[in-house]
């Protein structure tokens, strides 16, 4: 195909009549011909006459150009002119056509396997065999076969959410003999991908096509000051450019929903760019995914993790904080540890269950009235937390001392353990490694935290299967059982420094 700039031309011979207009504009010039003198002698009657209608020896200027620009459209339209023609590609022996198929190409895939197919359907005219490889798939030697049996499997492919593992294996599976490839990247560096490159080249022709569309993808979000931090990646790194970041979750009834829209915005030559959501905790605590707006591919969404939510918990104190002895405090440690990731509710029990918080922690809490009991209850029911500490009011209560409490995992020993009493230890204990089936499984036990006061566990059958931490010497330390949906955990050990350093 002749190409005149981005113009193609299908019979471009037909432009050789293009020279013919000088020719043509002499033609034309001609009509209407010249008028021929006659000698008459009755003009002179109409001498002194006027013709309304007066009628010119010659054609126009503005006409002849008219008609000869007429004529070369009709030349140039005849020669089949076509924009930005697709261009054919040579060569009669197999052809085959790879695709990366990995979550970059999503963005495009649909325009790639038009593409795949319009380069089968030619080859096919051309009585070419093809064969068509998605590099995602498992390494095996590819069969050419005749267009027409992969036009139905090539509409049937779709786009994998990983990446090739080594494309070094492809090229080890490519078969012998020459043929011609086109290869539709998603344009990554894979590992690999020079090797195959090479490989394919011995062969053949290789061409490579790549969409010059930028690819986007979003980092894991992450909470900062208050507020969600959303980071997304460009590559490769271009002019100024904006996309719309979806939170998305479900509504109270369940359904997902968008929750929340920001524009994330990527400077002139900049891979990242960066947006803030400042939204309340009950809808922040809803969101399980960010996502690009209008891009389909694994890397345009984002999941989230119990980082981004902020839980809520309760905290009640069984005793007065002293005023100016702030160390001294039940729930000081707690609120120290609390405060960074955690909404925290303090007040009375009955105005913290009307607040439905996630966990709540009675920190050296012995008595509790009938209605704050059946409230508890009802909220264990509902897959709450409660967690309690140990303490000297609880020490010296009868709380679950003959009979189990609904609100404690265990039983519990009267007058409890502690250095020079009447069951002496002789000197601090420290912590036993966690077996596998505590939820503090894989933590590293630092080695000065020891205990040196405790209540203890009244040694009941189901006490083993209760304790997920415990001492040096078998103690129970941390006990925990299920109530209704919910659970139960007490620290048989203060929640400030008094009975041990494990609150440090």
């Amino acid at each position: 195909m002749f190409m005149l700039g981005p113009v193609g031309f299908a019979a471009p011979w037909l432009l050789l009549g293009l020279i013919a207009l000088p020719v043509l504009w002499l033609l034309l010039r001609a009509v209407p011909p010249a008028p021929v003198r006659r000698r008459f002698p009755g003009v002179a009657l109409l001498l002194g006459l006027k013709d309304e209608d007066a009628e010119t020896d010659r054609t126009p200027w503005w006409l002849l150009l008219l008609r000869a620009l007429a004529m070369a459209a009709a030349i140039v339209a005849f020669a089949g002119p076509v924009l930005n023609p697709a261009q054919r590609q040579p060569g009669t022996g197999p052809l085959l056509i790879l695709l990366d198929g990995t979550w970059a190409d999503a963005r495009d895939w649909p325009r790639r396997i038009e593409r795949a197919t319009a380069l089968a359907a030619e080859a096919g005219r051309a009585g070419r065999p093809v064969a068509v490889l998605r590099l995602t798939d498992d390494p095996v030697a590819p069969a050419f076969q005749t267009a027409d049996a992969w036009t139905g499997r090539l509409g049937a492919m779709q786009p994998q959410a990983w990446a090739p593992s080594d494309m070094t294996i492809w090229a080890a599976a490519l078969p012998e003999g020459d043929f011609d490839s086109w290869w539709l990247s998603d344009g990554l560096e894979h590992k690999g991908r020079e090797a195959l490159l090479a490989a394919l080249g011995a062969h053949g022709a290789v061409t490579v096509f790549q969409s010059p569309r930028p690819l986007v993808a979003l980092r894991p979000a992450g909470f900062e000051d208050g507020k969600i931090r959303v980071v997304a990646t460009r590559l490769p790194a271009g002019e100024a450019a904006e996309v719309e970041i979806i939170a998305r979750g479900p509504d109270p009834a369940g359904i997902d929903r968008e929750l929340a829209r920001a524009p994330l915005a990527f400077d002139a030559g900049s891979r990242d760019g960066t947006t803030a959501m400042d939204l309340p905790p009950e809808l922040r605590n809803r969101i399980t995914r960010f996502e690009i707006a209008g891009v389909r591919s694994a890397a345009a969404a984002s999941l989230t993790d119990d980082s981004l939510k902020r839980r809520k918990v309760a905290l009640i104190s069984g005793r007065e904080d002293r005023e100016g002895l702030q160390l001294l405090s039940p729930t000081h440690y707690l609120r120290q540890a609390l405060e960074p990731v955690a909404e925290l509710v303090e007040g009375g029990l009955d105005d913290v269950l009307k607040a439905s918080p996630d966990v709540i922690v009675l920190a050296d809490v012995a008595r509790l009235t009938q209605g704050e009991q059946d409230g508890l209850l009802d909220w264990l029911d509902g897959g709450g937390l409660l967690l309690r500490f140990a303490g000297p009011q609880l020490a010296g209560s009868e709380v679950s001392r003959d009979a189990e409490d609904p609100l404690m995992p265990v039983r519990l020993r009267e007058g409890g353990r502690n250095v020079g009493g009447a069951m002496s230890w002789g000197e601090p204990k420290e912590l036993q490694p966690f077996a596998e089936s505590s939820p503090f499984h894989g933590l590293t036990i630092p080695a000065d935290v020891t205990v040196s006061q405790q209540v203890l566990a009244q040694p009941d059958p189901d006490l083993a299967e209760r304790t997920i931490a415990a001492l040096a010497d078998g103690t129970p330390l941390v006990t925990r059982k299920e109530e209704g949906q919910g659970q139960v955990v007490l620290f048989h050990v203060t929640a400030n420094a008094e009975w041990s350093t494990l609150p440090l």
